[in-house]
């Protein structure tokens, strides 16, 4: 017997499964036979698309009623990728300006899957971030989709902006639409005014319109004004924007600088401000003021600076603004030119000099030829009295000259004279000293030391062209050389004088006093000056024979000192006489102690009419009178009667040897 059977599926939603994704066969109805009768269904799950767990059942229909035969449950893993919205519309966007808008890819997906957009199809005023990457199942990726219109287009539409989803069948897809409007312009003109290279600041207010944190880039035109790269604003934030105006060229015939600086916001909305620069000429650099003596080279140091991104050479104009005549006692020297690499800075070295004091106002300006830009300075010199121009040192003995030359030169085109002034009685210049126009002159001055010693002295030259020339002197009058030996020659008891004449180099009256360093020679203390030669008396008395050797010192507190060598012969004394005495008469004997303590002399006479009477110690330097007396005898002769007396002093007085002296007598009748 067989049976008739009918099978079915039956328990999925056409909302899961497609009517061909899942299937079975045979299909229609089978006759299988009584209790042995069997036959193989065959059961194929192929789906198209991600299909999410299903759970459907196998039945077979006999006799009217249905029987269940098996559950079959699958699902299908798959990617499934869609955007949170497939339409952006940006509205009207500021030209120049940008909008940004967010949307979301959401893998619904099983399994990971790459998408990439297609960039290369985006108009240049669309972009989107990130362009690729990967999403993984139930997860979400946020873009970022930017419009930045540059040209004026009314409700432009960006159909079919497509992204590669890998293991997708179909690609996902975006539209946009906006449009791009002339952005709103500040009713004023910012104006900016200050010196070439120099500086101009001011503040733009700036409002954030949007309800969400943002960070702008300000576009700013002309490259004369630099700012900040970006502005970070708060929602609905107002703030200010600091600009700066640096022009490098200056603005002539009534011509300016002319820029912009444009914010755009997150919203599409912007503000452009309109700029204009008036760049006058530079001011000085600086303002220098500088005090030093005349007669002194002096070197400023000026920094020029290079402000451009090339190197620049430059012509340099020395200039005097004050005196405004031409004045040839001042000079002011440079290098003509000067090179200074790119953005960089190099130092001019400017030597001034004058002769005379006062105020020198002047300018030294540093111009490029090809441009005619140029920058300066302001210099001023006060010029104090002079110092001391150099030290001269004079050395020699007194009495003796030394000389010195100081060279001046005249700049002047004509003579100039000049006047000396030396405080120093011993220094010695003309009064009056000429050099010729554009030469130098020699002036020659002499050092004649009265007094031996150091000094200093103050040498002056004055011109009313040249103004003062100061000259330190240092001055040393070394001790006086000895001068001519004075010769003595006398017998001992007598005496040898002998005038000393030298000549007075003070030039006014004064008095010398002398001083003999032996005893045996004797001075005047005190001696009146008359007129330029002067005579001093001295005496040589020795007390000894032999030979004497002393020194005389002349001195004077205004006429310096002098010094004599001294040399005396003293020679045995001679025999004196003869003195003549009449008999019954005696005669006195002038006898000098020339010793110099109190000697013990004997008198003693050779004949015998002579008697002498025998003295005292006679002191020192003392003249005692021998007297002597004469008788003449009874015998008959006539006469004259000869006699000798001689005088002399003992070994133990202190004297080398004995010392006599003898003196012939002659005596006479009545």
């Amino acid at each position: 017997m067989e049976t008739l059977l009918l099978l079915r599926m039956d328990g999925v939603a056409e909302s899961v499964l497609r009517a061909d994704d899942l299937s079975f066969s045979p299909k229609g109805e089978l006759n299988l036979k009584a209790s042995v009768g069997s036959c193989n269904v065959e059961i194929q799950f192929s789906p198209r698309q991600r299909t999410p767990p299903f759970t459907a059942e196998l039945q077979a229909k006999f006799a009217g009623l249905l029987h269940p035969l098996l559950t079959i449950q699958g699902c299908c893993q798959g990617v499934e990728v869609q955007l949170d919205q497939d339409h952006l519309a940006f509205g009207a966007v500021v030209q120049r300006c940008q909008a940004r808008k967010r949307i979301v890819m959401m893998n619904t997906g099983g399994i990971d899957a790459r998408f990439q957009w297609k960039t290369d199809n985006f108009p240049p005023e669309l972009s989107i971030t990130p362009a690729k990457g990967c999403i993984c199942p139930g997860m979400e990726v946020p873009f970022e989709v930017t419009f930045a219109p540059v040209e004026l287009i009314n409700d432009k539409r960006y159909e079919n902006l497509s992204c590669c989803v890998e293991g997708s069948p179909s690609p996902v897809t975006l539209t946009v639409t906006g449009s791009c409007i002339v952005a709103s312009t500040s009713k004023e003109v910012v104006n900016f005014v200050c010196p070439v290279r120099g500086s101009h600041s001011q503040t733009l207010p700036v409002f954030n319109p949007t309800n969400q944190h943002c960070s702008i880039r300000p576009v700013v035109e002309g490259e004369q004004w630099s700012a900040a790269s970006s502005v970070i604003l708060e929602p609905h934030q107002n703030k200010t924007y600091k600009i700066t105006y640096r022009p490098l060229s200056v603005t002539a015939d009534g011509k300016k600088h002319l820029g912009s600086v444009f914010f755009s916001f997150p919203d599409g909305t912007g503000m452009l401000y309109s700029l204009q620069g008036t760049a006058e000429p530079p001011k000085a650099e600086d303002n220098i003021v500088h005090e030093l003596p005349a007669k002194t080279h002096h070197t400023e140091m000026l920094p020029v600076h290079n402000w451009l991104s090339q190197q620049q050479r430059f012509r340099v104009l020395m200039e005097i603004l004050k005196p405004d005549k031409p004045d040839a006692t001042v000079s002011l020297k440079g290098l003509e030119y000067i090179e200074v690499p790119a953005l960089a800075r190099r130092d001019y070295k400017m030597s001034f000099f004058t002769y005379k004091e006062g105020h020198y106002n002047t300018k030294v300006t540093f111009r490029n030829e090809g441009s005619g830009d140029y920058l300066y300075y302001l210099v001023t010199f006060k010029a104090t009295s002079p110092g001391v121009l150099s030290t001269i040192e004079l050395v020699t003995p007194v009495r003796q000259t030394a000389s010195a030359t100081v060279q001046v030169e005249n700049p002047l085109t004509t003579v100039t004279c000049l006047t000396t002034e030396c405080k120093c009685p011993e220094i010695s210049a003309p009064l009056l000293h000429t050099v010729p126009g554009q030469s130098k002159g020699s002036l020659s001055f002499e050092f004649q030391p009265l007094c031996a010693g150091e000094s200093t002295a103050l040498l002056t030259l004055h011109s009313h062209d040249l103004g003062f020339f100061h000259y330190d002197l240092l001055l040393t009058a070394l001790p006086p050389p000895p001068e001519k030996t004075v010769h003595f020659n006398t017998c001992l008891g007598s005496s040898h004088s002998v005038l000393v004449k030298f000549t007075n180099h003070a030039h006014f009256k004064t008095e010398y006093s002398g001083k003999t360093d032996c005893p045996e020679f004797t001075v005047d203390k005190a001696l009146p000056q008359a007129g330029s030669e002067v005579s001093i008396e001295v005496s040589f008395e020795p007390h000894q024979l032999g030979k004497v050797r002393g020194q005389l010192s002349v001195s004077s507190a205004i006429g310096g000192d002098y010094i004599f060598p001294l040399h005396g012969i003293s020679l045995p004394p001679k025999a004196q006489g003869p003195f003549s005495i009449r008999t019954g008469h005696r005669v006195a004997i002038p006898f000098k102690n020339i010793f110099l303590q109190t000697t013990t002399f004997s008198f003693q006479v050779d004949n015998k009419c002579f008697t002498v009477k025998q003295a005292d110690p006679i002191l020192s330097k003392k003249t005692h009178n021998i007297l002597i007396s004469f008788e003449a005898p009874p015998e008959g002769f006539r006469g004259p009667w000869f006699g000798k007396l001689t005088v002399s002093s003992k070994c133990s007085e202190g004297h080398s040897r004995p010392c006599s002296w003898v003196y012939y007598l002659k005596g006479l009748p009545l």
